[in-house]
């Protein structure tokens, strides 16, 4: 069997991509349903947002403390993804690895939460000594009327949002605020308005900017996968 080799506009470097927004915005159901589509393409590597399901502190606590553990906990696990991503670029080329969400969100939220100075200098000064495995950054944004509207409708998923400050618009507005301010110096921004579109019509918009990025043909996996179909049937 020839070993397939993988690349991108003909270079061996793997192409880091983080899905970033605020919460709400759905890009944990565009990066899941992404993972669904290419579960068995071996081009493709998903790393989640976090590894413990269940947070030990409530996100965006109104209480300092409660939030500067909770972000200082979600930078953690983001340190561990990072690692997890080097690990695997020492193996593997030519990938396109896809994130749930950026790591520089941890000061996004930090900001928005007020922590003390010189919590938010500890987290800052920590986030700053990491050398970040990210390419590009496909950003997420619609109306924050249209994220309220998506909170709401997903709040009875998991109690524990409930604790989150999510349902907060004021918050919300907050969240937005900074991502405009912290991304507006990122190199590799990708902008997607998904205000009104349905979050399949987003990863079709994504597979667009990854086909330019990496020459990667949707199409081509799109009839490989129509003809599969078609041999299934044919064999039944």
């Amino acid at each position: 069997m020839v070993k397939q080799i993988y690349k991108n506009k003909g270079n061996k470097d793997n192409i880091v991509i983080s899905i970033a927004g605020a919460h709400g915005v759905g890009k944990t159901t565009v990066f899941t349903i992404f993972k669904k589509i290419l579960r068995d393409n071996n081009k493709f590597k998903f790393f989640p947002e976090r590894y413990i399901k269940k947070p030990p502190f409530p996100f965006g606590s109104s209480d300092k403390q409660i939030g500067f553990r909770s972000e200082l906990h979600f930078l953690q696990q983001f340190i561990r993804r990072n690692q997890n991503i080097m690990n695997f670029d020492k193996k593997y080329n030519g990938r396109i690895i896809l994130l749930d969400r950026t790591p520089s969100c941890v000061l996004i939220y930090s900001k928005s939460l007020n922590l003390k100075e010189k919590d938010y200098n500890l987290i800052s000064d920590t986030y700053n000594s990491i050398q970040w495995e990210e390419d590009y950054i496909f950003y997420l944004y619609a109306k924050p009327d249209t994220i309220m509207k998506r909170i709401i409708q997903r709040g009875s998923l998991e109690k524990i949002r409930r604790e989150w400050n999510e349902y907060e618009k004021e918050y919300l507005l907050k969240i937005l605020s900074y991502y405009k301010r912290f991304l507006s110096s990122k190199q590799g921004l990708f902008m997607i308005d998904t205000d009104n579109l349905s979050p399949e019509e987003v990863v079709d918009k994504l597979k667009i900017f990854i086909t330019d990025l990496s020459d990667y043909s949707f199409e081509r996996l799109k009839k490989a996968s129509t003809t599969q179909t078609n041999m299934n049937k044919f064999l039944k």
